[in-house]
């Protein structure tokens, strides 16, 4: 359309017989490209899971349904507490990148001291690291500050971003403690270990553990395992495939002697009240 109204009006200032100086502009058009089509990306950005429990004090909530926006050169990285934090590249450009770094997962624990020391998203979108292709993480440390706001981003290490947030709900040492973001009904348990340990029971390492076990079966941690090949994680997939066929195999064997003995109940109150009225012979079973 651009092309016919340019030759159009040539045509025009050239029957005319009138001279006028022509400016050609060497830029190209931004309609739907650069920010415009960027934001338009931008909104279809899919994250690969649902975020992970949130397991923090109360008075954290309120960071729920809140994004806080940090502008570093070309990269304007946006943190949305216990949901997700994205990357939008603000060049003017039709490719501009806009992607997933991490989706929340989880506090990174230290069980020992019963301390929240950062917070983890995982699972971001694809990395290239060498001759590998990784998802993207990132790191939020959480830090005392006037106003919420996002005041730092790094990349320490290819695929891995590492970001602070400041907020007065980080003033108080209740908000980093892990007592107080468990439910009530698991505080106890928790507080055992530790008089357990004051009274020689429990080792460091036997009360780091015993926490760490009650935060897997609460739901708050997920310890992932590491392999160092291919070949390691196929061998680990192998043996979990195979203890769970004989699991379902089990399960089936004793689904069905369950039914089986049900029967051989109910047949044998039928035939206890046949044979007591005289319609069969007790040696007929």
């Amino acid at each position: 359309m651009l092309s016919w109204v340019l030759v159009l009006s040539c045509y025009w200032i050239v029957s005319k017989g009138v001279k006028v100086n022509i400016k050609v502009v060497e830029a190209h058009s931004q309609i739907g490209q650069g920010h415009a089509g960027g934001l338009l990306r931008a909104t279809k950005l899919k994250p690969s899971r649902e975020p992970g429990s949130l397991c923090s004090h109360p008075a954290l909530r309120q960071l729920l349904g809140k994004c806080y926006e940090l502008e570093e050169g070309e990269y304007k990285y946006r943190v949305c507490p216990f949901q997700n934090i994205t990357q939008h590249e603000v060049a003017l450009k039709w490719n501009a990148y806009h992607g997933i770094l991490g989706i929340w997962e989880q506090w990174n624990y230290d069980p020992l001291y019963s301390t929240l020391t950062f917070a983890r998203y995982t699972d971001g979108d694809s990395c290239a690291k060498g001759d590998k292709t990784v998802p993207r993480i990132a790191h939020l440390y959480n830090l005392c500050g006037k106003r919420t706001r996002v005041t730092s981003v790094s990349e320490p290490q290819t695929c891995q971003y590492n970001l602070t947030l400041e907020s007065p709900l980080f003033c108080h040492d209740g908000a980093r403690d892990v007592f107080s973001a468990l439910p009530e009904e698991n505080r106890a348990e928790f507080e055992e270990s530790y008089l357990e340990f004051k009274h020689n029971i429990l080792t460091e390492k036997g009360v780091a553990a015993k926490r760490v076990e009650l935060l897997e079966r609460i739901g708050c941690l997920k310890v992932r395992k590491e392999f160092t090949d291919l070949e390691e994680c196929s061998k680990e997939y192998q043996d979990l495939y195979d203890k769970n066929k004989e699991l379902e195999k089990q399960l089936s064997e004793d689904v069905y002697q369950d039914k089986y003995s049900k029967l051989q109940m109910k047949y044998d109150e039928l035939f206890g009240v046949l044979t007591d009225n005289g319609l069969v012979l007790p040696e007929s079973r």
